[in-house]
């Protein structure tokens, strides 16, 4: 009897398992896959960060970034963005940007720095975080594009609904 409850219990419990992976809106490729992503001239490899977790986490940790890689912060509204360096080892350039893909602000962050820097507007839909220097260097500042066609397909990749994130 007892071998026979604990039978049902764990098929039971694999069978929620098994429904929640199926649900999970990550189940295509995960927060490590980079996407080419468009912006101004340069192509970049960006890392999609589209749920609370992986925008929390975001690049903490990461101590070598290459000059294409970086990491793009998905929200499904336009809002004023704040962002911290808590427990990121790396100096990080961040540019905040419109829902139609515009360059609206860049802005340099110091590795480890708690002090949140904050866009200067509320009409930010997503951020991208590169190296140090990266935006100067590779001339993309305020009034340039991010292609966004680009962005919706790495969304649609990472099994996201593009349109949540970007209409």
């Amino acid at each position: 009897m007892t071998r026979s409850l604990f039978l049902f219990l764990a098929l039971a419990l694999a069978a929620c398992d098994s429904q929640h992976a199926a649900s999970a809106p990550t189940a295509e490729l995960g927060l490590e896959t980079r996407f080419p992503v468009r912006m101004g001239q340069v192509l970049g490899q960006l890392r999609i960060a589209a749920t609370d977790l992986e925008k929390a986490r975001g690049l903490m940790g990461v101590t070598k970034l290459t000059d294409e890689e970086g990491m793009a912060f998905m929200y499904d509204a336009e809002t004023r963005m704040s962002f911290w360096m808590k427990d990121t080892p790396l100096d990080l350039d961040i540019a905040f940007i419109s829902r139609d893909g515009t360059v609206l602000e860049v802005r340099t962050m110091t590795a480890g720095d708690t002090e949140t820097t904050a866009s200067t507007t509320d009409q930010v839909r997503f951020a991208i975080e590169m190296r140090a220097g990266w935006f100067g260097h590779f001339g993309v500042k305020p009034g340039e594009k991010i292609n966004v066609d680009d962005m919706r397909a790495a969304l649609k990749a990472r099994g996201f609904d593009p349109k949540r994130f970007i209409p």
